[in-house]
Formats: C-alpha cells, structure tokens, sequence
C-alpha cells in the first residue's frame, strides 16, 4: 500500500512539472468501451518554442504604461486612506474612476 501511494505522488509530480521552452509535450488517452474494449486510441505530440522578446518593444510597451499611469492619475487625482478597519481606500475626484475610466 505504500509503495502504490508513492507510485501516485511520484506520478503527479511528474504530471504536474511545467512545459519547458524548446520541448516537446505528449499527450495521449484511449476511449474504453465496456462492449468492445479500448477502441480508439491517440496521441498528440506538441512542440513549444521558445519565446521571442524583443527589449526595444518592451522598453516602447514600458514606456506607454507609464504614459497611461500618469494619465490616470492627472485625470482621476487618486487620495487614499485607511478607513476604520486599517484598510486602504482610495477615492477619485472623478466617476468611473474605480472601472478604470481615463477621460
């Protein structure tokens, strides 16, 4: 009975391990019919790539959050404060604010 129980642990852990760049996943399952046995049986083989990043788009991608942040921020002049409870709330000069409403 232990050994069947590290048997499990030893196959989740296996089953759960994340996909690594430049691998390849296999994926494979058959259907089991009680009157004809396993009838059909597959297999999928999957190749991940490796990402492509490009640091002058991000630094561009960066560059126009913070634009968007100090916009934000001109337009909904954010305050904040902790209430009774020592939870920090915020409170907006305009509506819509809080739905993340910019203009």
């Amino acid at each position: 009975m232990t050994v069947k129980k590290l048997l499990i642990v030893a196959a989740l852990v296996v089953l759960s391990s994340p996909a690594f760049a430049e691998s390849e996943v296999t994926t494979w399952g058959c259907r089991y019919s009680r009157f004809y046995g396993y009838t059909h049986c597959g297999s999928t083989w999957t190749k991940i790539p490796d990402p492509v990043r490009d640091p002058e788009q991000e630094k561009r991608d960066a560059e126009a959050h913070r634009k968007e942040s100090e916009k934000w921020e001109q337009f909904c002049k954010p305050t904040f404060r902790n209430d009774e409870f020592g939870v920090l709330r915020a409170t907006y000069a305009k509506q819509g604010c809080e739905f993340g409403r910019n203009e």
